[in-house]
């Protein structure tokens, strides 16, 4: 009971007063916490100020060292430029899966402050979009974007403009299109591909029909699907003329035009100055096909791939086309009933210098005093038709041959009554894809002319060609004949000859060309 009344007897007030001393003291130790919390935020948002400056620091530092030991950056930044430029024009055998420009600037900063000064780097743009690409609607929008950017670091440069879409994406492309468009003083070329509905096709024609565009000299527009019922645009099997549909303000500057299915009849540019047109993949009446080409007086080059004329006359005057000198026909051996060779008679080619004829089966008897090349390819000739083609070309230099005719192999080792062979003036043979059996044919022509006194100087093969001949043991005796040039060819001839520019679109050779959509 004594310990109890110890305690009991305390006063009230001490109690109070013991109280009141604790309160103060866990009051006065959570305000030091709060403190010293604070006071060490202080420090680490400082420390990682110190870290940040240090990492800068230290890059500053790998920069000025990287300059000091690497030559590269020794070199002046306008010198740098050219190397980006020329890289960009020759970025190997293997297309890059990113661009030469974008690979470019993410080397380093100094880099990429390089490339993104250089508007030169920045004048290709492409835009190429599948729909079996799981996001292609937001691959397109991303794109549009990258449009944005091109146009921007592009400054006042010309530059190439590229569309190969496939889907329905017509939203997208009047988006796209609208932006191009308001740089239209630039386009230096123009490659549309567009496999989409007709509707597609109308918002392209809305876009370019009233541009003017100074600058152009390159147009391909491929397009494939025919139009809905009741559309004003056409296939071109209607009567058409050489009324432009686009750019109705002037394109004086054009003078490389190609145009493939439907593209004809709606989004034709003026053809007044081309100078080289390609027509691919359409029917035309023959009073259009005559007013399209009578109306280009300049016309140096001419393509024409798996065209049907129709309503051909029997008895007409031939086209006049005095400038042309360079000729491409390409038929169909599918289909019998074209008789595309029957277009050859129908031109009036007096200065042309360069034939080549695909997939044709027939040779009329005609004469082309003034062609020097001739390229066959695909076209598998009787020996009726070889004849012909052999009397067709007396001033012929340079024959350029695929495996489809081994026969005339044969014939251009073959004397005449006055023991000279034919083509008299031939001296550079071109073969592509040789067939074994054709080896000796070749060599025996070869030391023929020889004989005869109307060498060959030049054989050009390709890879295959090369092959089959190693494996017969004859290349090497064909490389050490005297006065015979055996040099390596990839078996694509480019057109027009001296074309300054990489053509994207050019699918003459290609069994597929043009696409199917």
């Amino acid at each position: 009971m004594r310990g109890f009344h110890s305690i009991t007897s305390i006063p009230l007030h001490s109690c109070q007063q013991l109280y009141r001393l604790s309160m103060s003291e866990l009051d006065d130790a959570y305000r030091a916490v709060q403190a010293l919390e604070l006071k060490k935020s202080h420090l680490l948002k400082e420390a990682n100020e110190v870290d940040l400056e240090l990492r800068h620091a230290k890059a500053k530092h790998g920069r000025l060292l990287n300059r000091m030991n690497a030559h590269i950056f020794k070199l002046p930044n306008e010198i740098l430029s050219h190397i980006f430029m020329e890289c960009q024009r020759t970025p190997g055998r293997k297309v890059m899966p990113v661009s030469f420009e974008i690979l470019v600037s993410h080397v380093s900063s100094m880099f990429r402050q390089i490339a993104v000064g250089t508007p030169l780097l920045w004048t290709a743009i492409v835009v190429k979009v599948r729909p079996r690409q799981p996001v292609a609607r937001k691959i397109l929008e991303w794109k549009l974007e990258r449009v944005r950017v091109y146009l921007e670091r592009s400054a006042s440069c010309p530059f190439t403009t590229t569309f190969d879409i496939l889907g329905p994406f017509e939203f997208q492309v009047e988006q796209i299109l609208d932006l191009i468009s308001k740089h239209a003083s630039r386009w230096l070329r123009l490659s549309i591909s567009m496999r989409n509905p007709p509707a597609t096709t109308l918002e392209i024609w809305q876009a370019l029909h009233m541009l003017c565009v100074p600058a152009l000299e390159h147009v391909s527009i491929l397009l494939s699907k025919l139009p809905v019922a009741g559309n004003h645009l056409t296939d071109g099997s209607e009567s058409i003329d050489n009324t432009p549909l686009i750019f109705r303000e002037g394109a004086p500057s054009l003078k490389f035009v190609r145009l493939s299915g439907i593209a004809l009849g709606c989004l034709q540019p003026p053809l007044e100055l081309v100078e080289t047109l390609h027509l691919s993949s359409c029917s035309l009446n023959y009073s259009s096909f005559h007013s399209i080409l009578s109306g280009i007086p300049n016309l140096l080059n001419l393509s024409l791939h798996r065209i049907h004329i129709i309503d051909r006359p029997t008895d007409c005057a031939p086209i006049q086309l005095t400038q042309l000198i360079s000729l491409r026909l390409c038929g169909n051996l599918s289909d019998e009933a074209r008789q595309t060779h029957r277009i050859l008679r129908k031109l009036n080619t007096p200065a042309l210098e360069s034939l080549v004829l695909k997939g044709l089966d027939a040779f009329d008897e005609q004469v082309f005093p003034t062609v020097h090349t001739l390229t066959l390819h695909q076209c598998p000739f009787s020996a009726g038709e070889m004849f012909r083609m052999l009397r067709a070309f007396p001033a012929l230099t340079t024959f350029r041959l695929d495996e489809s005719l081994p026969d005339v192999l044969d014939l251009l080792g073959m004397p005449d009554t006055a023991g000279k062979p034919p083509w008299p003036k031939l001296h550079t043979l071109a073969v592509t894809d040789m067939e074994p059996a054709d080896v000796a044919l070749l060599c025996d022509m070869v030391s023929r002319r020889q004989t005869m006194g109307t060498p060959l100087s030049c054989v050009l093969l390709d890879r295959r060609s090369r092959v089959v001949l190693r494996k017969k043991n004859q290349l090497e005796w064909l490389q050490k004949t005297p006065g015979l040039q055996v040099d390596r060819h990839d078996g694509v001839y480019s057109w027009p000859v001296g074309l300054e520019y990489e053509d994207h679109d050019e699918g003459f050779w290609d069994a597929d060309f043009p696409r199917e959509f």
